[in-house]
């Protein structure tokens, strides 16, 4: 919208109070509004996908913004085979999720599918299992808007203010 399209009515101070706008204008406000209010609720979690080697996972960070969880959801998918300098404790994991029926064989689609939502203690944590090898979670979890969890806040430290 060109900024002569619309004018302003301003008061004494010169500040603006209200605004003149072309009706068409006004019509694509409305329909962006009703676009806005037709969207996930504020309760509900913004989902996060993460794709790798012809898989995808999907999640949600939940807990603080410095230091979130992740919950991966069921249906998602991860590797079958991590690679050989994955960390032993990433792979006791798969192991264990593996062996109590978390993580089942999709022979399909040659990967394991989380048979259930998993809370991981962070989103690293989870792309490792999903992947097979480590990843810096806050970097590969993306959001419908193609923001990381970086860049949509989490993982920041609080910084201290000074007395």
């Amino acid at each position: 919208m060109a900024e002569k399209e619309v004018s302003f009515i301003t008061d004494l101070h010169g500040k603006k109070t209200h605004a003149i706008l072309p009706i068409n204008v006004y019509n694509q406000l409305i329909a962006l509004r009703e676009l806005i209010k037709n969207t996930a609720p504020l309760g509900a979690h913004e989902i996060y996908t993460f794709s790798i080697r012809n898989i995808s996972a999907k999640g949600y960070p939940e807990g603080t913004r410095s230091k979130p969880h992740f919950v991966v959801l069921k249906g998602s998918q991860a590797v079958l085979q991590p690679v050989d300098s994955v960390p032993q404790n990433i792979s006791n994991i798969r192991e264990d999720l593996l062996s109590d029926g978390t993580l089942e064989l999709d022979p399909i689609n040659n990967c394991f599918v989380f048979a259930k939502d998993l809370k991981f203690q962070s989103a690293s944590a989870a792309a490792a299992i999903v992947a097979g090898n480590v990843r810096n979670g806050l970097d590969v979890w993306i959001n419908r808007e193609g923001f990381t969890l970086k860049e949509s806040g989490y993982g920041l430290k609080k910084t201290k203010r000074a007395k």
